[in-house]
């Protein structure tokens, strides 16, 4: 990239990172683009030449996460089992500044846990679509270098243990906020691991 497109590559990212730590320390109503412009040290036109909306800015965070996150799964070995892959590439995009904020840092749900079953429905659809297909690159990626057959079951199940264990951190999230007492230092990837770890341990 030359130096403009540079520049405004860091800004669209400035603007990503204000918007998902306000999202996550205030929750996504109760965050305005002019809260998220002053946080990200622009101009409100500024925002609005990256992010046509406050859900576009949201969804452009998630699509970034799930493409590293899936981008990580791909590069674990094959023979690896999937929960050790799970956790490996969870380390490694929060190693690549990805936050993982703890349930402590969020008064109030993250908005993926918000919008998942409860919220704009445009929102959710979105976030369950990109899942499809991060679901089929897992799977196809698995295949490829995996070798198997054709018609194998592996690579799709092994996507789907990806998903499920993202879909059931969304729900056990959800259930410990209406309660109240999520652990203040545990965090979304924390229990992630918990999840398929328990998972595929059942399996065995």
């Amino acid at each position: 990239m030359d130096r403009n497109e540079r520049r405004k590559a860091a800004t669209r990212q400035a603007i990503l990172d204000a918007g998902e730590r306000l999202f996550a320390e205030r929750g996504y109503a109760e965050t305005t683009m002019e809260d998220i412009a002053q946080a990200a040290n622009v101009a409100m036109r500024t925002i609005y030449l990256h992010f046509e909306s406050k859900s576009a800015l949201l969804l452009a965070h998630f699509d970034g996460w799930l493409d590293a996150f899936t981008t990580a799964i791909c590069e674990r070995p094959v023979t690896e089992p999937v929960d050790d892959a799970v956790a490996a590439a969870l380390h490694r995009i929060v190693e690549q500044g990805w936050a993982d904020h703890s349930y402590g840092e969020m008064a109030l749900p993250h908005p993926t846990v918000q919008f998942i079953g409860d919220g704009d429905p445009q929102i959710a659809g979105h976030i369950l679509h990109a899942w499809v297909h991060a679901q089929d690159r897992i799977a196809r990626d698995y295949m490829t270098r995996a070798g198997t057959a054709p018609d194998a079951v592996e690579p799709w199940s092994r996507a789907a243990a990806v998903f499920s264990a993202w879909t059931a951190t969304i729900l056990y999230a959800r259930a410990g906020y209406e309660r109240g007492d999520l652990a203040a230092d545990s965090s979304g990837n924390h229990v992630g691991e918990r999840i398929i770890r328990e998972m595929t341990r059942e399996q065995q």
